[in-house]
């Protein structure tokens, strides 16, 4: 393997910063080799909006009823271009196939270390054959299987041979499947000296990996997770304080597109294969957060019994009061992108927790924003044309596969 320099992609200085747009539509730029689309307006006119219908066509989950049906975990699904659902559960360590109606077909393997076999599948990706690849995150391995679901083989990325083209104290964390031949491997942090701030976010940074590690490129570095230091009875602890300040990375089921954000403004960094990258923004339109804020509530309930169960109940809270909430939500709190390319950033949910919606902001593959769509609160798993795979709990806590449709009105753009 030849010796491989990781080289961070530089920071982009120009009269237009993170946040700051052009008056006209959409205004593209050129610095140090980055292609920058900065959008002040969507392209959608009247009657042109995408629609995630408000109630699933189809769903997936029982409460109680055959195991076949029940989730604990729903990590990744795939629609196949017959209709059959791929569904992969790590909580189960399984993955499933159901038909278009959503009967149950058949497992694809359980739980194991061996061939076939899942300890955390968290990515499907389908081929053109619609043959299914399973990306299992804890065995870095893949495992492939034709599209009825029977066995073929499988592959395992070497994680000590990523750390060895890298830096400590940088080690690999996270992967995805960009296709059957390469990884988008996220870094992690480990063992560095104890940070001098009081809130501080750790290094990280997104590799393409091929399997014959032939090719080992930095596409660029981010902050890891926000981290704020309490004062605990054994020292200064760091703490994951609600709406935390993260990266997210998006990768396209049908192709080798990625986008990154890292919540530090109204911006995105997309790369493709071979391609120039590509800077998305948009006007910044910050949301505030008000003191009965759900998602601030859920993050004390369950810090307080995270640190209870080494902590008395006053020494707990007294943990947990030190650590105090934004006073405005990052700028997006995830990012996916469609079967077809277009990046949809999720804005968050707002609003009262028993009448929320998401809204999302969609951006062509050129970048440009098409327009705000709003949704049911789902976790989106994968977007096709005409069609979203989503997750949601109940106040059981039992999770459900929901497939919605999406309407998209034909645009003046459209041929006639």
């Amino acid at each position: 393997m030849r010796t491989v320099v990781l080289v961070a992609i530089s920071v982009i200085i120009s009269d237009c910063g993170p946040g700051q747009v052009s008056s006209d539509p959409a205004a593209v730029a050129d610095s140090a080799g980055v292609t920058i689309v900065s959008s002040s307006e969507g392209r959608w006119g009247d009657d042109e909006a995408w629609l995630v219908s408000a109630d699933p066509r189809l769903t997936l989950g029982v409460l109680d009823g055959a195991r076949e049906y029940q989730f604990s975990n729903i990590s990744a699904a795939a629609r196949q271009s017959d209709g059959d659902l791929v569904l992969a559960d790590a909580g189960s360590r399984t993955v499933r196939l159901y038909d278009s109606g959503g009967v149950f077909k058949r497992q694809l393997g359980g739980p194991g270390s061996g061939p076939g076999e899942f300890q955390r599948p968290t990515q499907i990706r389908l081929q053109a054959s619609d043959s299914i690849l399973v990306w299992d995150d804890a065995a870095f391995r893949l495992t492939r299987f034709d599209s009825a679901g029977k066995f073929i083989d499988v592959h395992t990325f070497s994680r000590e041979r990523i750390a060895k083209a890298i830096s400590p104290p940088l080690y690999p964390g996270t992967a995805q499947l960009l296709d059957s031949s390469e990884l988008l491997v996220r870094l992690i942090e480990k063992g560095k000296d104890d940070p001098v701030e009081d809130r501080f976010r750790g290094r990280s940074g997104a590799l393409r990996v091929s399997s014959s590690f032939a090719v080992i490129d930095t596409l660029m570095w981010f902050g890891d997770v926000e981290q704020v230091l309490a004062d605990a009875p054994w020292g200064r602890q760091p703490v994951v304080p609600p709406l935390a300040r993260n990266t997210s990375i998006a990768v396209q089921p049908t192709g080798h597109r990625v986008c990154i954000g890292d919540q530090e403004g109204p911006e995105v960094r997309c790369f493709e294969r071979d391609g120039q990258p590509r800077t998305v923004r948009w006007p910044g339109d910050p949301i505030l957060v008000h003191a009965d804020d759900p998602d601030v509530a859920r993050w004390r309930e369950t810090t307080l019994e995270l640190y209870m169960l080494k902590l008395t109940p006053d020494e707990a809270r007294h943990l947990v009061d030190q650590v105090s909430a934004p006073a405005v939500r990052p700028e997006f709190s995830a990012l996916v992108l469609d079967q077809e390319g277009n990046l949809w950033v999720e804005r968050g949910p707002g609003g009262p927790a028993d009448s929320r919606v998401t809204e999302y902001l969609v951006f062509d593959p050129e970048g440009e924003l098409l327009g705000p769509l709003s949704m049911p609160p789902i976790r989106v798993l994968e977007i096709g044309s005409d069609y979203l795979l989503g997750v949601a709990r109940d106040e059981f806590e039992v999770e459900y596969l929901h497939l919605f449709t999406i309407a998209k009105p034909p645009t003046s753009a459209d041929p006639a």
